[in-house]
């Protein structure tokens, strides 16, 4: 009971802050307080506390908006246009042009290395787009660029192109499986011939004919004929053996 007493007493300390208030206990035991004096009342001062100063209201301020990230590459484009990939460069004398391109513009922040079979150009401009190469040797190369920051870093490069490099001389000729030889020369042409040759003109004149067996007589190169059996020549006899012998006389 005491305790609910203080309980409200203490709640009720603020409005009763600064005044006086008196307490006093009864024949039961009961604790009353009052702001009346009573006899055999105990004088009590009130006070709220000490005086807390009122603590400002926490203030909010949104972060800083950051700068948005760029995805991809820094360049949307970059490439090497000249030479392309797999070309052969004839006869130039070893010159050999290399041409970039590149979008947007170069960032002052940064530079650019052209490399030739993996070697560094120390004379190619750090901006630069354009280069041309003198005194290349014959052969196959490969070039390509590398764009970086001022401290080294790479930001993006191109893939190497793959040139190829030919000069064609009298002391060193071109070899290779491209290279073709040159092709006969044809003597006949497919052209058809519209008249037949003749007999006299394919054997050198019309034979001689032997009235008795309407044959061509045989020249000095060739061998006699063997004529078939029959009446006038039983034995089959060559040609020349069936002419009868002279009359003898009989």
């Amino acid at each position: 009971m005491r305790t609910a007493l203080y309980v409200l007493l203490a709640l009720a300390a603020p409005a009763f802050a600064g005044q006086t208030v008196y307490k006093w206990v009864d024949e039961k035991g009961v604790t009353h307080f009052s702001d009346q004096p009573m006899a055999g009342a105990e004088k009590v001062e009130l006070s709220s506390g000490p005086a807390r100063s009122a603590e400002p209201a926490p203030s909010y301020s949104p972060p800083a908006q950051q700068a948005p990230v760029k995805k991809g590459p820094a360049y949307s484009r970059l490439a090497i246009e000249s030479p392309q990939q797999d070309e052969t460069i004839v006869n130039t004398g070893g010159v050999v042009g290399v041409r970039l391109a590149i979008s947007p513009q170069i960032e002052a922040a940064h530079v650019v290395a052209l490399y030739l079979d993996g070697a560094r150009v120390e004379d190619f401009p750090k901006q630069g787009t354009s280069y041309e190469f003198s005194n290349m040797p014959r052969g196959t190369h490969t070039v390509k660029a590398v764009i970086s920051t001022i401290q080294g870093a790479v930001v993006q490069e191109t893939p190497p192109v793959t040139f190829h490099v030919r000069q064609e001389s009298a002391a060193q000729p071109p070899v290779g499986p491209t290279l073709r030889p040159n092709p006969p020369k044809r003597t006949v042409g497919n052209k058809l011939q519209t008249k037949q040759p003749t007999y006299a003109a394919l054997n050198g004149g019309m034979p001689k004919m032997d009235p008795r067996t309407n044959l061509p007589v045989p020249t000095k190169s060739e061998k006699p004929k063997t004529l078939p059996a029959g009446p006038k020549n039983p034995g089959g006899s060559k040609d020349k053996d069936s002419t009868p012998p002279p009359n003898s006389g009989k």
